[in-house]
């Protein structure tokens, strides 16, 4: 999703007349894009910074996430200069001279459809980091949310939200499509649902104007927060009977009305029994989930609660992830924090009880995570 940013700062370096060069080795300056969305991102990040001081006598601009969720394992290092994700503008303008402003270049980015079956190309490119996501259009709509969920520690970082304008998008859509004959479009941003809130247009208007384009369009929604399905239920189950969604990944983290309310996620167990009571009635099961394990106050019965839930729903995949506490973070203040061997023991039962499901799972201990993370470090693809 970030390489909307790269974009945007690849056009404004190469404006100024400076030229990439292959290997940091070569380089008088790196700039490394960090994330803290889990652990195991954040330690490949810092893995990486260590791998590319190691190999450059430049300097090292380090932007991202990291900056704000957890300055105080950054590299204490003279060559590196830390680039906070909201001061990009100013601090790239200034270490790369005088040209046209950064905000000037398009922040819309989309990318052709890299592989028809990712399981395939992982088989024929093992060193490649192909994801689910690799098969279809990948269009960025928004920067930012204006959700305010207690554990997440990206929001630390991000910049105010911001809806990519919707002529741009539309655009964009009908660009690629024409020239790939590719029409499965998914659609990312960090807060999906709440398209337009800032600009006055709406989420329902840009995926109708999307599905406009052409018949065969059909959508992917990444990262839909279910209390956005709930708000567009109509709206998107009517896309469903149409056949113009593809995909629906739905991060409910929790069943646990408890939790939730802990988590400060604005939806409810009913509510989640609703929208995939629908799911079902419209014989729709293209659409996975996402859990957080050991979130403080995280009781056994909580989470009984969620693999319960996950076991009556089915969603086609679930990814688990241990509760990651980020100090900046108001989960960070919350009491009844759970201990690391506990988070081990629930995420090895819930691998357990959706293996013996049926159920497709990833964690961040398996060891496609980890093969994804290695890839990541050594900088692949």
């Amino acid at each position: 999703m970030r390489k909307n940013k790269l974009q945007q700062y690849r056009e404004f370096i190469l404006d100024r007349g400076h030229r990439l060069v292959e290997t940091p080795g070569e380089a008088d300056l790196t700039l490394v894009w960090t994330c803290g969305f889990r652990a195991d991102f954040r330690d490949a990040s810092l893995q990486a910074l260590e791998r590319i001081l190691a190999t450059t006598t430049g300097r090292v601009l380090i932007t991202g996430c990291l900056a704000d969720i957890c300055p105080e394992r950054l590299p204490r290092d003279p060559r590196c200069q830390v680039m906070p994700w909201r001061d990009d503008v100013s601090t790239l303008e200034a270490v790369f001279g005088e040209g046209p402003a950064l905000t000037g270049y398009d922040p819309v980015f989309v990318e052709e459809k890299l592989c028809d079956d990712t399981a395939r190309c992982r088989l024929e490119h093992p060193d490649a980091d192909y994801t689910f996501h690799d098969q279809f259009i990948k269009l960025v709509i928004s920067e930012g949310c204006l959700f305010n969920c207690t554990y997440c520690s990206e929001k630390l970082a991000f910049p105010p939200f911001t809806s990519f304008p919707k002529e741009r998008l539309v655009r964009a859509a009908r660009e690629i499509t024409a020239r790939t004959g590719v029409y499965d479009i998914m659609l990312l941003a960090d807060s999906l649902g709440q398209y337009g809130q800032d600009s006055g247009e709406t989420f329902p208007g840009l995926l109708t104007a999307l599905c406009a384009i052409d018949p065969r369009i059909g959508l992917a929604l990444n990262n839909l927060n279910p209390a956005s399905l709930v708000e567009h239920l109509d709206f998107l189950a009517g896309l469903i009977r149409n056949n113009r969604i593809r995909h629906l990944n739905l991060p409910i983290q929790s069943a646990s009305d408890k939790v939730l309310g802990l988590m400060r996620r604005t939806y409810t167990r009913h509510d989640l029994h609703a929208v995939y009571t629908l799911l079902a009635d419209l014989a729709f099961t293209a659409h996975d989930t996402h859990l957080i394990i050991g979130f403080p106050g995280e009781t056994d019965e909580d989470f009984q609660e969620t693999l319960d839930f996950i076991l009556e729903h089915r969603p086609r995949f679930v990814l688990l992830s241990k509760y990651m506490e980020s100090l900046g973070a108001p989960s960070a203040k919350l009491a009844g924090k759970v201990d690391a061997a506990t988070m081990r023991k629930r995420l090895a039962v819930a691998e357990d009880v959706l293996a013996k499901a049926g159920i497709i799972f990833n964690s961040d201990d398996s060891e496609l995570g980890r093969q994804r993370v290695r890839s990541l470090i050594l900088n692949k693809r």
